[in-house]
């Protein structure tokens, strides 16, 4: 009986070893599945996440195969449209040849000076038969060639002050050969509300009195505004300067004009200029 008991003591002790190693066995499968769940959940996570990509990467490639026919389109409609012509840049050439004519051009601008002796006689601001044929060139030029610029027609005096004239100052003289020189072009079709109108008078002088009494007309880089009956009807009126009384301007005038005061017009001329 001792020998018995003595032998089933190991036997005991191998099956309570068997029982610790299966459970320790069921602890890490136990580990494994989860770990295996966890790993099926974050791949089909990233499947997901795959196929969201991929709808989008075929949404994008659509959208470039229609960006690709659209452009397809504009260029077959671009080449069978006529060539467009070139933007007009400024030329003095246009204008070389006319009879007492300066033509330079300054930035974008051209400058037409035009001679005070082809304009008008002296002392006086209504057109010469000359000056007509070289504003009439001017005219079909600018209708030519800028149809859609801004016009500043400008006038300008010798430094002398004048003492025997119906004119307030070299300002107003300078302001009403503009306005003869305006007026002319815009009976030849060029529409005032295209053209400005500016006098310096005496403060822009060239090297000679001579050459020092001009108008210039500047077509400018600038667009013209679009004209309407309206302006066309307003036009008249609302640009014409008042009319004054026929006077003699006093040396204190002469010497101190009001530049901001709406030139006059007169009706006699003494002076020289």
């Amino acid at each position: 009986m001792p020998s018995i008991r003595t032998m089933s003591l190991p036997v005991v002790a191998l099956c309570a070893a068997l029982v610790g190693c299966n459970d320790k066995q069921k602890t890490a499968q136990d580990d494994i599945l989860r770990q295996n769940d966890d790993l099926t959940k974050e791949l089909a996570s990233k499947n997901d996440s795959l196929n969201s990509m991929g709808e989008q990467l075929s949404r994008l490639q659509q959208i470039n195969t229609d960006l690709e026919a659209q452009l397809a389109e504009c260029n077959r409609l671009a080449a069978e449209r006529p060539a467009a012509e070139p933007a007009t840049v400024a030329d003095a050439r246009d204008f070389h040849g006319i009879e007492g004519v300066e033509a330079t051009v300054e930035g974008d601008d051209i400058h037409l000076t035009i001679a005070n002796s082809l304009l008008f006689d002296s002392g006086k601001t209504v057109l010469k038969d000359g000056a007509k044929r070289s504003l009439d060139t001017i005219a079909a030029k600018v209708k030519e060639k800028y149809p859609d610029r801004e016009l500043m027609v400008v006038g300008h005096t010798d430094t002398d002050p004048i003492r025997r004239t119906a004119y307030a100052s070299n300002y107003h003289l300078g302001f009403e050969r503009a306005y003869a020189v305006r007026s002319y072009l815009d009976r030849k079709g060029i529409a005032g509300a295209h053209m400005g109108l500016v006098t310096f008078g005496p403060d822009r002088p060239m090297e000679s009195k001579d050459r020092s009494r001009r108008v210039e007309v500047v077509v400018t880089a600038k667009d013209a505004p679009p004209v309407t009956d309206d302006v066309l009807k307003a036009e008249a009126p609302r640009n014409a300067p008042a009319s004054a009384s026929k006077s003699t301007a006093s040396k204190s005038t002469a010497k101190s004009p009001s530049k901001g005061s709406a030139p006059k017009r007169g009706t006699s001329s003494a002076t020289t200029k």
